[in-house]
């Protein structure tokens, strides 16, 4: 093949057809020595080709169901020690805050936790214990069972979770999401990203979204820009997503996220900008046209999200801020709407699982595709 053949044309039929077979080395090189504005071309062809001029979000409410984790990751905004104030949040405030989502015209009931607090603080343990919970999985699939109840769609991310568990939150959540964050195992090593942080181990964290894919349950991940990862580990992890997909046909989303600097974290700088975009586009060509491809609008405009081959902006909540980058506010809807008109794109409502995954036999539960149906119309179009 031509050196960079692949992103001069304009053509879409070569450049869709590339997207499938170029190899792991020539994604590599096209990283690196790509013009930035050629390579965002690329992917908003095949893109706009494959999703027309879409772009979609979910109206969530973000529920930090326990910010306490076992974990240490060096870029955390989430995470919280007992004595800052980590704790879980009571049953009878997740149904309160349901129901204001639900006032609200909000489809999810996003519920994040840090991975199983439970094995590191005493707290957490007797928290679980004086509410009958075993587990922070169990407790999780409580506060699905309220959220469901309550008119949400839940969505759960937890961090690492067994085939067992994940088998019994199907039958509440619409679905669910693990970040790969990255494939390198150097980020574990003394002083790195994710030294002390046992649920960031790559294998594991594949294991689960391939027993995801056993199990039927759409899955949302991504990838973490910014923490010590090289272009060589960005392009890896990509392509080790598409060969889960390929496997399985369960990712129904992937996010591509840049880091941004916190109070709470010991790293430095937030990511620059323009990294962010050339990977939303190699993530396309890599990816193909048919995956969604996410950037949340807090951490990148959304003009760019648009413009680098992304077709959605993720859960959006007009309750609660994002836990996880809580000095970075959500822009706001009507903001958001002005910029996909400005692109000549139209910014739509969709549910925590894609319209896709619906109509799939096996992966939405009896319960969860009962509030479902009450939630869309007959195309598929969100009716709250």
């Amino acid at each position: 093949m031509q050196k960079n053949a692949y992103y001069i044309s304009n053509n879409y039929n070569t450049v869709s057809k590339l997207s499938y077979t170029m190899s792991i080395y020539e994604a590599i090189d096209m990283l690196r020595s790509c013009q930035t504005g050629k390579l965002m071309d690329a992917a908003a062809s095949i893109r706009d080709h494959e999703k027309g001029k879409v772009i979609t979000y979910s109206r969530k409410i973000f529920i930090p169901v326990v910010n306490l984790c076992r974990d240490e990751c060096k870029y955390c905004g989430y995470r919280k020690e007992p004595a800052q104030g980590g704790s879980f949040i009571s049953l009878q405030e997740i149904e309160g805050l349901v129901k204001k989502a639900r006032d609200a015209r909000c489809t999810e009931a996003l519920l994040v936790a840090g991975d199983r607090p439970e094995a590191r603080y005493p707290e957490a343990k007797r928290f679980l214990h004086d509410n009958g919970a075993g587990s922070t999985a169990d407790y999780l699939l409580r506060a699905a069972e309220t959220s469901l109840a309550g008119g949400l769609l839940p969505h759960t991310d937890a961090g690492l979770l067994s085939m067992s568990e994940m088998g019994k939150l199907k039958n509440f959540n619409a679905s669910m999401g693990v970040m790969l964050e990255s494939t390198s195992r150097l980020l574990l090593e003394p002083g790195m990203a994710h030294w002390r942080s046992q649920s960031k181990v790559p294998s594991l964290r594949i294991m689960m979204l391939e027993n995801a894919g056993k199990l039927k349950i759409p899955m949302t991940t991504g990838i973490l820009l910014g923490i010590g990862e090289t272009i060589d580990d960005i392009v890896e992890s990509l392509f080790e997503i598409k060969r889960i997909n390929d496997t399985y046909g369960n990712i129904q989303e992937v996010i591509i996220q840049g880091y941004t600097s916190n109070e709470h974290s010991s790293m430095g700088v937030s990511v620059d900008p323009e990294k962010v975009k050339r990977v939303i586009s190699i993530a396309r060509l890599i990816l193909g046209p048919g995956m969604n491809i996410q950037s949340p609008p807090n951490l990148l405009d959304c003009e760019s999200i648009m413009a680098a081959g992304a077709n959605d902006l993720g859960g959006i909540s007009p309750l609660t801020i994002d836990y996880v980058n809580p000095e970075r506010p959500w822009p706001k809807i009507t903001e958001l709407e002005k910029s996909c008109n400005r692109m000549g794109f139209k910014l739509r409502i969709r549910l925590p699982v894609y319209p896709e995954f619906i109509e799939r036999p096996g992966y939405v539960s009896v319960r969860v595709m009962e509030l479902v149906e009450k939630m869309v119309d007959k195309s598929g179009l969100v009716m709250a």
